[in-house]
């Protein structure tokens, strides 16, 4: 069968990640390349530009971080999506990269072979979502509404309204008197996998949203009984 001509790039030092993530991707007929180290990883992205990169955090020699800001230095459209069970670890760095205006995704391990398929098809666009066949609900939830709150959702509400069918979307606002603990330190600063499937203007709003610390959300996509949800 032949290859599509689209290639990505798989770096990490654990083996069995390596090989998890080639059978996934080799099975959806992409050309692989992997690399178990930092190092390695650019070489290889110097030799060839990956369409996509799949990368660790936690490595020998240079670690994740230092690693993509390499690889965005020699090409600053690359699209990159970390994958590690250390993201608090690296809190501090993730954030100071993205302060330098790199743009990365962020996903953790461990990855499902479905949220590597969804990854892999909303990055290339390969029609994960076909508009009116998933119903998209997004639940709000608010200190209180205020002005720029109120602003918010009807921004929201809006591009919903402009991006899916009637009947296919739903925003709920609830109103609280305080935020959970975990909530108010959780700091959204990468797009997570589900996100990624809905419009590219919706995507920037819920990017707004990370940033008011007096919100958060969650958004759920439904198709038949399945369905998945991601805390914003």
């Amino acid at each position: 069968m032949t290859k599509l001509t689209k290639n990505i790039l798989v770096i990490d030092d654990d083996a069995a990640v390596r090989g998890s993530f080639q059978l996934v991707l080799e099975e959806m007929n992409f050309t692989v390349r992997v690399a178990e180290y930092g190092i390695q990883g650019i070489e290889l992205a110097r030799a060839a530009r990956p369409d996509l990169i799949f990368l660790d955090l936690k490595m020998p020699g240079i670690d994740g971080v230092e690693t993509m800001r390499r690889l965005l230095a020699l090409d600053s459209t690359l699209k990159i999506y970390i994958v590690t069970a250390f993201s608090q670890e690296y809190l501090a760095d993730l954030k100071t990269a993205q302060a330098e205006g790199l743009v990365f995704q962020l996903a953790n391990k461990p990855l499902s072979s479905k949220q590597i398929r969804y990854i892999v098809q909303s990055a290339f666009d390969l029609g994960v979502l076909i508009q009116g066949s998933r119903k998209i609900k997004l639940t709000l939830y608010v200190v209180s509404v205020n002005p720029e709150v109120k602003q918010f959702i009807t921004r929201i509400s809006n591009e919903l309204a402009a991006s899916y069918q009637p009947g296919f979307w739903a925003l709920d606002v609830v109103e609280v008197l305080s935020m959970p603990e975990k909530a108010l330190q959780k700091n959204v600063y990468a797009t997570p996998m589900l996100v990624r499937d809905i419009p590219e203007p919706i995507l920037k709003l819920l990017g707004d949203l990370s940033k008011m610390h007096t919100m958060m959300g969650t958004l759920t996509a439904q198709t038949g009984n399945n369905s998945d949800t991601v805390v914003l």
